[in-house]
């Protein structure tokens, strides 16, 4: 999945309308979603049980109900920290323009 100028937000949850399907008892329908706006991308917890990412060389973050920007790389759990063995992980790299 790519998030860019071309295709600048990116639905994420268990509902069949999201753009990044995720199926488990702790995601929402729709859980999250992230955005490219000006040159960075903003994920927005739009969920229950919140958001962890872990941006590669920063520390863990939880995000419930509120935004964050995030670039590098790193993986998003959604209602739980992420787990590098997990299907459930979203691993994302933000490549610069």
């Amino acid at each position: 999945m790519v998030c860019d100028q071309l295709h600048p937000h990116v639905a994420i949850g268990r509902a069949d309308e999201s753009d990044l399907i995720v199926r488990g008892n702790l995601i929402s329908r729709l859980h999250a979603r992230i955005e490219f706006n000006r040159n960075r991308f903003l994920l927005t917890d739009q969920s229950t049980n919140g958001t962890f990412v872990q941006i590669v060389g920063q520390e863990e973050a939880f995000v419930r109900r509120d935004s964050m920007p995030i670039k590098g790389e790193g993986m998003i759990g959604l209602g739980r920290v992420p787990d590098v063995d997990s299907p459930q992980t979203i691993r994302f790299v933000c490549e610069e323009s």
